[in-house]
């Protein structure tokens, strides 16, 4: 399942893959475990680090129930953060709600959730699917902006 995850700067702006996966229903535990152990690795701890699992494993989830059931992850890093791209290929929307819904509606706080656990959610959707990134800012790390 793992097509690339050795350490190699992407660009010239230091970004390393340190996974890339297949998303499925089957891959959905497996997929939350390996990023938990990559993000980990790449120096975030704590709940920082349980945060932003449980951040991309709801973009993982909203990929399975509503993307049209697969996709990729691409975990990555630079030299300030960890980010994760969740990519499907389902039907896409021109608005993509990123609201806590009432509390009587079942379901349906992923991305809300995801959005309160990160330190950014960049959503890109279109007619050929949806991105959904999250980001993460390493422990020490100084904001350059």
């Amino acid at each position: 399942m793992r097509e690339a995850g050795g350490g190699d700067p992407d660009d010239v702006r230091g970004v390393v893959t340190l996974l890339s996966e297949s998303i499925t229903e089957v891959a959905v535990t497996p997929l939350r475990h390996a990023v938990a152990a990559a993000s980990d690795a790449a120096g975030l701890a704590g709940d920082p680090l349980e945060d932003f699992v449980l951040a991309v494993h709801e973009l993982v989830t909203n990929v399975v129930r509503h993307g049209g059931g697969s996709g990729r992850l691409r975990l990555l890093r630079d030299a300030a953060s960890v980010s994760c791209q969740v990519i499907d290929h389902g039907p896409g929307a021109d608005y993509v709600p990123i609201a806590l819904p009432g509390p009587g509606t079942p379901g349906h706080r992923g991305l809300w959730l995801a959005q309160q656990l990160t330190d950014s959610l960049v959503i890109d959707s279109g007619p050929h699917g949806t991105t959904a990134t999250v980001t993460a800012r390493l422990p020490g790390v100084q904001s350059s902006g």
